[in-house]
């Protein structure tokens, strides 16, 4: 099993995001990104599979200043020399799937292929309507004819970013691209028929390719955040996308793996419980139980309960029979239903060796709420290093395994 970090890269602690606008402050991004850079050079060295971005826009509040996730790739990516770097995930609907395309094949030469792509349909419509207007997603952000439209988007932009990362040129004909439009007459057919392709035989540009490619033309590992039902799950496995989970009551999660395995044998897969899943938790680790709940509760519920649940985002911890607005939005719900898992290293030990044994998968998302303090933080990511991922079955405290190159050489 692989571990990562998923942040949602938070300006500001408590106190000074309760001051108003922490977004917006110089000091504050500054030291998120001195944070995380610390955060990232512990799992760097210890086998961590990777860290993941969401994207966010607007966010002034400061709980999730993450504007463009594949920008953060790079500059972690840069200072890093194992770990992979990809959005968890991009928001498919509003992009120019084509520029996401691009700009992703980039930082995966920049970084010589440590890079994952994560996707996602969006549900903040602050950003959403507002970026995604010359798309149809205005107006009126809500109801079933505009899931649809979302759902309808997010796959015709998805089969556009394979079209484009597997093939040196493509064309495509969807409901809402055509690339090209129609042929384009191309003063500089010579040079494009001698060194390059995608002309007709009337020298018009009937196809189209990004360069540079991904690293040596391979596909990123893909990731979709958040999975919550077993259509999305079934859609992306029988893709080869691995959805990420962050439901957490056992019948459910049982029933969406098998969907799952299920929609991915019927693709050509033939994949095992749990195979080609990905799982989400808050982690905190300290001395202490006690110590640990206390960090806890002041980590990811502040932001869980003021800026998830309103979305219905408990829809996660639901139960069967209940709505995404019936469990209460409190620490202890999180804490009782398994949203967060919190203890000492014995406590933890314990309670992840429970949770895997029941939902085996093949990568595990940490989120990291990153305005808890520093110092708890790092003591977190510290015990799990050493004292938790290395009993169970992950690649943390193994060998270093090679760059991309070094395994070339």
């Amino acid at each position: 099993m692989e571990v990562g970090a998923f942040y949602l890269p938070s300006v500001g602690n408590l106190q000074e995001i309760a001051q108003g606008m922490a977004g917006k402050r110089t000091d504050l991004y500054q030291r998120m990104l001195r944070d995380l850079s610390e955060q990232m050079a512990l799992m760097d060295a210890n086998g961590y599979y990777g860290a993941g971005f969401t994207e966010h826009h607007f966010h002034i509040e400061g709980e999730e200043v993450s504007t463009n996730p594949v920008i953060l790739d790079l500059y972690f990516g840069m200072q890093t020399k194992h770990m992979k770097f990809g959005q968890l995930g991009n928001v498919l609907p509003s992009q120019n799937p084509i520029n996401l395309a691009e700009n992703i094949a980039m930082i995966s030469q920049m970084l010589q292929g440590r890079v994952f792509a994560g996707f996602a349909r969006g549900y903040q419509p602050r950003w959403v309507n507002i970026l995604g207007q010359q798309v149809g997603l205005a107006d009126p952000g809500e109801g079933e004819d505009y899931e649809e439209l979302k759902r309808s988007l997010f796959e015709e932009h998805f089969e556009i970013i394979q079209k484009a990362w597997k093939n040196d040129t493509f064309s495509f004909q969807g409901k809402h691209w055509q690339i090209p439009h129609k042929p384009i007459k191309w003063l500089a057919h010579e040079v494009a028929r001698k060194y390059g392709q995608g002309l007709n035989d009337d020298n018009e540009i009937v196809e189209i390719g990004i360069a540079p490619p991904t690293f040596n033309k391979t596909i990123p590992e893909m990731f979709m955040p958040f999975a919550t039902s077993e259509r999305s799950i079934a859609w992306g496995m029988s893709r080869g996308i691995v959805p990420v989970t962050i439901m957490t009551h056992m019948d459910v999660v049982k029933q969406h793996f098998i969907a799952g395995q299920e929609a991915a044998a019927k693709a050509g897969f033939n994949l095992k419980f749990g195979q080609g899943m990905a799982m989400s938790r808050e982690i905190i680790v300290a001395d202490t139980d006690a110590e640990a709940e206390a960090i806890a509760r002041e980590a990811g519920s502040f932001i869980w309960n003021n800026f998830f649940v309103p979305f219905g985002f408990n829809a996660a911890i639901a139960r069967p029979g209940e709505g995404p607005f019936d469990p209460p939005a409190t620490f202890e719900a999180l804490s009782e239903r398994g949203m967060v898992i919190y203890g000492s290293p014995d406590t933890v030990n314990r309670k992840l060796e429970k949770l895997l044994k029941e939902l085996p998968v093949d990568y595990f998302w940490m989120f990291i709420y990153n305005h808890m303090p520093q110092k708890a933080c790092m003591r977190s990511l510290e015990l799990l290093t050493t004292k938790i991922w290395p009993n169970l079955d992950t690649k943390i405290g193994q060998a270093r395994r090679p760059t991309p190159l070094a395994a070339q050489a």
